[in-house]
């Protein structure tokens, strides 16, 4: 899954500016992220900070 968020908390706690495109799999499990550069086909814009789960 696809989506886009103004920006991402990363687990040790820096925040990344955005916009922000997060992948992430079936369960929820964060796959990739990368910086929203132009407009991409099949992402769901959700807006907020997206928080990467602690490991």
């Amino acid at each position: 899954m696809r989506r886009a968020y103004h920006d991402i908390r990363l687990s040790d706690g820096t925040v990344q500016p955005g916009p922000i495109i997060v992948e992430t799999d079936e369960e929820g499990r964060l796959l990739r992220w990368h910086k929203l550069q132009a407009e991409e086909p099949f992402t769901e814009w959700v807006g907020g900070t997206f928080q990467v789960p602690l490991s």
